[in-house]
């Protein structure tokens, strides 16, 4: 009996101190005084905040394409002069492909012959749908948008090979305009034209008649398979024009490329006639069938984007010494983040016997600036953060490092922050084991960049206090020592 009363009395001990232990790691433990805890406990909670500077960082590219593993490809196209950022164009390449069912122009389906007599096309659209507000800058800026035929194929759209945002276009598409349309992102529609049209709208253009007849003059194999398609037409090259006044704002527009209204649309008839006597050639006109095919974009069209960045006099890049890190979507400015310095501080700590450390939390804490977005300009701050590492090609990656076993260690407990409007701030929480095992050196740790969460297709920004009085970037270690 009394070496059961023993165990229990030991087991109850060790649950109170991981209920103090967990206690921690959920609330902040400068808010948990000695007097909670028994008069003879030696446990005790702090916290400590060190100031931390990142500097601005613009990378030379990004990849920017639509690859299996990106969830909701979009295309961006316009002109934004930032007022804080500075001018982004920004243009785009797809391809189309084929619809599910076989179009039925031209080929007489009992035979398999062509059926010239009863087809003629019409006209071929280019339909771009994208949602309400999904626009960034002024609005009612107008743009020209133009369209041109790629005259080289792309790579297709599951392979390995990437397409990125600084992509050599010239050259690589035939210089015969396809077609041109003036609009602006809220084309002039009221609120409730939006709301009839379920919060869509849809930019078309007809294009050239020589693509009308291209498309209309495929042959039965070009139409049933999608590589002899795309062999046949490369697809589009979809840009902007130079604004008359580079000064003014301007605006982005991001196009869903996988809305059922985004599409290529080929537009024919099917004349019905009577032939009258052996020497009537063309009949009388019965009928007219109005009808169309579509050539969608979707996963198996491959797309990307392109973006070209003038950052001059308005972001200070690679110093500590910044006042904003300036994070910015479609390539644009990341911030670079060392905390190398800060984790070794802790070597001596965590292998400190007398007293020991616990460690409960470990969070990276930025505020946002709110104060410099215009009135007059539709630019909402972007509410989700990413902290990644980067890859050899640039490509964003998980943070993580690789210990001293061989085991791959995530360094957040999650790769992004959602923005806390109450605080404005956005906070990433480390992953305990990753801190601990850095500080004791059993592994090796970069630089975390903070980026736009999907930045190819993403042209929002966020603008965060750095190396300020108020509200620098904090580095707060949350600990106990027993």
């Amino acid at each position: 009996m009394p070496n059961t009363f023993q165990r229990l009395l030991k087991l109850t001990g060790a649950l109170v101190f991981m209920g103090f232990l967990t206690y921690g790691c959920e609330n902040d433990p400068s808010t948990i005084g000695l007097e909670a805890l028994p008069s003879s406990d030696l446990l005790s909670a702090n916290s400590t905040e060190n100031i931390i500077y990142g500097s601005n960082f613009v990378p030379d590219s990004i990849v920017s394409d639509n690859s299996s593993m990106n969830q909701y490809p979009y295309g961006i196209i316009g002109y934004f002069n930032d007022p804080m950022f500075g001018r982004t164009k920004a243009d785009m390449v797809t391809e189309v492909t084929l619809s599910a069912n076989p179009p039925d122009f031209r080929y007489d389906p009992a035979t398999g012959e062509i059926d010239e007599a009863k087809f003629f096309p019409d006209s071929v659209v280019l339909n771009l749908a994208y949602v309400f507000e999904n626009w960034y800058g002024d609005p009612e800026a107008e743009h020209t948008i133009q369209v041109y035929e790629l005259a080289e194929r792309l790579d297709t759209a599951f392979s390995d090979s990437r397409y990125f945002s600084d992509f050599e276009i010239l050259g690589k598409y035939y210089s015969q305009l396809l077609g041109q349309k003036t609009i602006s992102a809220a084309d002039t529609l009221s609120d409730s034209t939006w709301q009839s049209q379920n919060y869509v709208n849809v930019i078309s253009l007809t294009l050239d008649n020589q693509l009308r007849d291209k498309l209309f003059n495929l042959t039965e194999d070009e139409l049933k398979d999608r590589n002899l398609l795309k062999n046949r037409f490369n697809g589009l090259y979809i840009t902007t024009t130079d604004p008359a006044d580079p000064t003014r704002p301007g605006s982005l527009i991001k196009i869903n490329l996988e809305h059922e209204l985004t599409n290529l649309t080929l537009h024919y008839r099917k004349e019905f006639r009577e032939l009258v006597g052996e020497d009537d050639e063309e009949g009388t006109l019965l009928e007219v069938r109005k009808m169309r095919y579509i050539f969608p974009i979707n996963p198996e069209a491959r797309s990307f984007n392109r973006f070209e960045h003038d950052h001059t006099d308005k972001i200070e890049v690679n110093t500590p010494n910044a006042e904003r890190l300036m994070i910015q979507g479609m390539a644009g400015s990341q911030a670079q983040i060392d905390l190398r310095p800060l984790i070794a501080e802790w070597a001596d700590s965590l292998t400190s016997t007398d007293p020991k450390y616990g460690i409960s939390g470990v969070d990276l804490i930025f505020y946002a600036d709110t104060f410099h977005n215009s009135p007059d300009l539709f630019t909402p701050i972007n509410t989700t953060l990413s902290i990644t590492h980067r890859s050899e090609n640039n490509i964003p990656i998980v943070a993580s490092a690789v210990d001293k076993d061989g085991e791959n260690i995530p360094a957040f407990r999650f790769s992004s922050a959602s923005y806390d409007a109450e605080n404005n701030s956005y906070t990433f929480s480390m992953n305990q084991a990753y801190f601990e095992k850095a500080a004791r050196g059993e592994l090796e740790v970069t630089p975390f960049y903070l980026t736009i969460p999907f930045t190819q297709f993403s042209f929002k920004r966020v603008i965060l206090f750095n190396n300020v009085s108020d509200h620098p970037p904090v580095f707060k270690v949350r600990y106990v020592t027993y």
